[in-house]
């Protein structure tokens, strides 16, 4: 894992910019269910809508689906 003083260099920043506007800012929780975004992870969503199982599936507006 990169080091604060690696991303601020790697972003044009500073790292007291990193702390005080990037550090921390979501729950362990949410960073596991971007970061679990994978192509496998979109192929069994698909294969679910598809065959029925889409209970817990939330449609996106078409505009953004788009």
């Amino acid at each position: 894992m990169p080091n604060t003083a690696q991303v601020a260099l790697e972003a044009g920043n500073n790292p007291q910019m990193i702390f005080g506007h990037y550090r921390e800012l979501v729950r362990a929780m949410d960073a596991n269910k971007w970061f679990g975004i994978t192509p496998e992870a979109v192929g069994a969503a698909k294969a679910a809508r598809e065959s029925g199982a889409e209970g817990k599936i939330v449609a996106l507006p078409k505009s953004a689906a788009a």
